[in-house]
């Protein structure tokens, strides 16, 4: 769920656009990467989404962790504008939120987001802590609204495919799972 928050934040920066989903979004896993969760939906409404600051979009996410992800687990975010030449979109701070390919500690995606996240799309018993244990996560739609989109991002973004590979990684900095998302 916070992975495809701060997607969509990073998406919505292409102003007077459309994002268009494939039904289903397309989610894969990366080359050689162990499947250790399992995409049971990801969905997108309006679809096409208009990419317009004050748009509401409602993301249904529901996923079921099948190993548990252990105490100082990190994501790292990459995110490119696919083309003849692929232009990775750089980790940018917009009011407080880091958007765009950037890393993360797990926990502190946790407690940034503590407020949404715990109990509501967490299985019963999960604190909103780290480790997260297998089960259920997700169910819930979840409304987000465009914010207002900066120049510089719209510029940087327009028109065409994106891909956001996900990377989680544990405590003693190996890669446990690799998956992405791609939109146009």
């Amino acid at each position: 769920n916070r992975v495809l928050l701060v997607l969509a934040s990073v998406l919505a920066a292409a102003s007077a656009m459309k994002l268009k989903l494939h039904d289903p979004v397309e989610v894969g896993f990366c080359d050689g990467s162990p499947e250790l969760l399992e995409f049971v939906d990801l969905s997108v409404t309006p679809n096409p989404v208009p990419i317009v600051t004050g748009q509401e979009i409602s993301i249904h996410v529901l996923i079921n962790l099948l190993q548990e992800v252990p105490v100082g687990s990190t994501v790292s975010l990459k995110i490119t504008k696919e083309g003849l030449i692929d232009i990775p979109i750089p980790c940018l701070e917009i009011d407080g939120l880091h958007i765009g390919s950037c890393d993360y500690m797990g926990q502190d995606l946790l407690d940034e987001f503590a407020s949404f996240l715990c109990p509501t799309y967490f299985p019963d018993g999960q604190e909103c802590v780290l480790p997260l244990n297998p089960g259920e996560y997700g169910g819930e739609p979840l409304s987000v609204v465009i914010p207002e989109i900066p120049d510089l991002i719209a510029d940087i973004l327009g028109n065409g495919f994106f891909k956001a590979q996900v990377t989680g990684i544990n405590g003693e900095g190996a890669e446990e799972v690799c998956f992405y998302i791609r939109v146009e």
